[in-house]
């Protein structure tokens, strides 16, 4: 999608009608956010935004778009001496990045959970091409945190099977704090020492080794 126009403006005027729209998305679906708010917030007409986007649903979906472009924005590789702290410095960097754009955070939350068959397809689009991205940093930095580890083998399903097991443990979580992310935030210590349990439990095995 083009918003030449749109692109053209000041940056200030610019992140003003983004800023609203995104706080808007952020707090109602697709269907119960409405335009008469955004443009009161940032002080302009309809038709004012509809010169620039076209439509609601154009404005939503690029709205997303830069919402997921910003909480991915710090691809900085992260280093650390051993896995947990490799693996931990790396959630608090994705942590750190949703603390600083809240509202883009709540809007992508809402529109995981947003049943509007209008946007269905090109958010899907949207946000499967940045999951995509986020996958495949994820995997970097579980390699990396696996280079300190003191593994029996370097096999390929080695690697795999640590990184299906933290997926599962992580989507427990996601799944658990999705309709109250900020609660996810608050709880942030306590579901580290939580998760460190579990992956312990898949580092040093449950079965006594007479077994």
């Amino acid at each position: 999608m083009s918003f030449e126009s749109f692109e053209k403006l000041p940056g200030e005027k610019k992140d003003k009608i983004l800023s609203a729209g995104i706080r808007e998305f952020s707090q109602k679906s697709y269907n119960d956010a409405g335009t008469d708010r955004i443009t009161e917030q940032c002080q302009i007409s309809k038709g004012i935004l509809f010169h620039y986007f076209g439509s609601k649903k154009k404005f939503y979906l690029y709205c997303l778009e830069k919402s997921m472009e910003r909480l991915t924005s710090n691809t900085e590789t992260v280093t650390g001496k051993d896995f947990y702290e490799i693996l931990f410095m790396e959630m608090d960097r994705k942590m750190s990045l949703c603390m600083e754009y809240k509202d883009e955070m709540h809007m992508v939350n809402m529109a995981s959970r947003d049943a509007s068959s209008e946007i269905a397809a090109e958010k899907a689009e949207i946000l499967q091409n940045h999951a995509r991205k986020i996958h495949a940093e994820s995997a970097q930095t579980l390699r990396n945190a696996m280079a300190a580890l003191n593994l029996k083998n370097t096999e390929k399903v080695t690697a795999e099977g640590l990184q299906l097991y933290i997926n599962a443990i992580m989507n427990k979580y996601l799944l658990q704090y999705q309709a109250v992310p900020d609660q996810f935030f608050e709880q942030s210590e306590t579901i580290k020492a939580e998760m460190k349990t579990y992956i312990d439990l898949m580092l040093y095995g449950i079965c006594k080794e007479e077994l």
